[in-house]
């Protein structure tokens, strides 16, 4: 038995026994009450993930599966959390875990590991959430989903819950851990001894106008240095709108996002590549769904076809003495299908076009199939 399937189960027989006191003691949202949840998915990629080339291999990968729980201590006091168990429980990360307490009956306090709130997937990224089998990789790259940090912050509606609000200080991202055509992917720590040298803040409105009707501004900024010897003063800005309509069977979404990366000429001598000053990506994807039409509004199916087109740049601006990689520039194109035999569970089929400033191509054929209870 591998090392990961070993964490795995010391994970989850410590939480079964610590908990196991309380769970069908109470109903649910009432005192000493647990709730668990999860969710999880298996991809086909032809070719893998990663590579420009159609000569690579092709992959089948139960990517994640992940269990999570909440625990009601109180009517103010709860604890929330998941852990993922990735590529068949040989890779673990705690998802997130914070206790959450109500400082007002629409406002809580949240203390613990955070997921950041920036882009309208981060927080939000339950497979059959999203049509295609890969996330936007907009959303993998410049937003660096699933992106967690450790800090303390509030979260809150207002508007009668046409406005929602997160607020939080987190640990800083690791600039040390950049990478010329992996944009943010890899400066996180999710939670892991995060460095907290340099700290950061992040919030996010969203506001809902009308039914159907969703739009979100997220904003970050903070330190990234994280007083690493020979990397200098580092700091990062990043800022993303998304909007949303959903009526009938018709589903259209858009996200944009730039990051502004001061001391990106130390941080590319560091690392020995071209680190981009500015990185952007933006993607806009419309959807239909076959079955959920007007005319049949209890039927639980849904058959979604959808179109999405990325574009991305991770070395959209270089620093001072640096050349710009033309490979950091991206497009994809993305047409797929997406079954639901109920809300909770897709099987999912797409083709990918890939793009790149150096004139590389590759067509991808995904498969998935995925879950969320």
């Amino acid at each position: 038995m591998n090392r990961g399937v070993i964490q795995a189960a010391t994970l989850l027989a410590a939480l079964v026994v610590s908990l196991a006191p309380s769970i069908g003691m109470a109903a649910d949202g009432e005192d000493g009450s647990l709730e668990i949840h999860g969710y999880g998915e298996v991809h086909y990629n032809n070719p893998e993930l990663g590579t420009l080339s159609s000569d690579a291999v092709s992959v089948l990968d139960f990517h994640r599966f992940v269990l999570g729980w909440e625990y009601v201590f109180n009517e103010k006091l709860r604890l929330d959390g998941e852990i993922d168990f990735e590529h068949a429980a040989t890779e673990i990360e705690l998802e997130y875990a914070f206790i959450e307490y109500d400082l007002a009956p629409t406002v809580a306090l949240r203390v613990g590991s955070l997921l950041v709130p920036v882009g309208p997937l981060n927080e939000f990224h339950e497979p059959p959430l999203f049509y295609s089998v890969e996330r936007p990789y907009v959303q993998r790259y410049i937003i660096p989903t699933t992106w967690q940090e450790n800090g303390l912050g509030v979260a809150g509606q207002a508007g009668a819950g046409q406005v929602g609000y997160r607020a939080y200080l987190t640990a800083g991202l690791d600039a040390a851990n950049l990478e010329p055509l992996q944009g943010l992917r890899h400066a996180s720590s999710k939670g892991a001894e995060s460095k907290a040298d340099d700290l950061a803040g992040v919030g996010r409105l969203e506001y809902a106008p009308a039914p159907g009707i969703a739009l979100g501004f997220s904003g970050y900024y903070g330190g990234a240095d994280q007083s690493t010897p020979g990397l200098g003063e580092v700091t990062l800005g990043l800022y993303s709108a998304d909007a949303r309509y959903h009526r009938g069977g018709l589903d259209l979404r858009g996200v944009f996002v730039r990051t502004s990366l001061d001391g990106a000429d130390s941080v590319s001598a560091f690392v020995g590549g071209t680190v981009g000053e500015a990185m952007r990506g933006w993607y806009a994807e419309a959807a239909y769904d076959l079955l959920r039409r007007a005319a049949h509004p209890n039927s639980r199916r849904s058959f979604v076809v959808f179109g999405r087109y990325e574009s991305f740049d991770t070395n959209e601006e270089a620093p001072a003495g640096f050349a710009r990689d033309p490979a950091g520039e991206r497009t994809v194109a993305t047409g797929g299908i997406a079954y639901y035999p109920i809300e909770k569970v897709a099987f999912k089929a797409d083709f990918e076009h890939w793009e790149d400033g150096a004139d590389q191509t590759v067509d991808r054929f995904n498969l998935g199939a995925a879950f969320m209870f």
